[in-house]
């Protein structure tokens, strides 16, 4: 397969000018990483009726002088790197998206089964109404206590996960400033 800058290579250097031209020049820098992203996209294609389709509007475009392409032409969000597998196919890099596929699952269905019990005992979503922080931390040590001891009148472990879930969650809802700052009660936060 050959690489973007050779197929840019074989572009009419007056048809790749008047595309580059034609940009708006506030955006000049990004759109080119944009052409250079469609070329890819349509050479991958090129052999599909959507490849076919989109080289024809193109040349037609760059022959009228009008070529404008932005992000949103080619319907997909792109992080600009790129995976390919031993297959031959291609997707968005995954790299700082996170791992979700690393997720252990029995940890998050303990915590899936404590929000169930949790919204049967008070309220769905309960939690959401906002809960000073030091709550969180409390039960979570005491579970994490019960569950060091051995004891197993009460799943401590789907206890811990829900209470750092949550404590996570309304950290970062109070510094959106979803949730009031005075839940944030941790006195060394105070102090800061």
């Amino acid at each position: 397969m050959k690489t973007t800058l050779e197929h840019l290579k074989t572009l009419r250097p007056d048809d790749r000018d008047r595309a580059i031209t034609n940009l708006d020049p506030t955006q000049r820098e990004v759109e080119r990483e944009t052409l250079a992203q469609a070329v890819i996209w349509a050479f991958m294609h090129c052999d599909t009726p959507e490849g076919s389709t989109f080289w024809s509007n193109v040349v037609e475009e760059l022959e009228q002088g009008t070529y404008h392409f932005t992000a949103a032409d080619s319907g997909l969000p792109d992080s600009g790197g790129r995976s390919e597998f031993t297959t031959g196919a291609v997707r968005d890099a995954s790299e700082g998206k996170g791992l979700p596929s690393h997720l252990p699952t029995r940890a998050l269905k303990r915590a899936a089964q404590r929000f169930e019990d949790g919204a049967a005992k008070y309220d769905a979503h309960n939690w959401r109404k906002g809960i000073p922080m030091s709550r969180y931390i409390d039960s979570l040590q005491r579970h994490l206590w019960a569950f060091q001891e051995g004891d197993t009148t009460e799943d401590h472990l789907g206890a811990i996960t829900w209470n750092a879930m949550c404590l996570s969650e309304t950290y970062d809802l109070i510094a959106e400033g979803t949730l009031p700052a005075d839940l944030n009660d941790l006195a060394e936060h105070q102090t800061k």
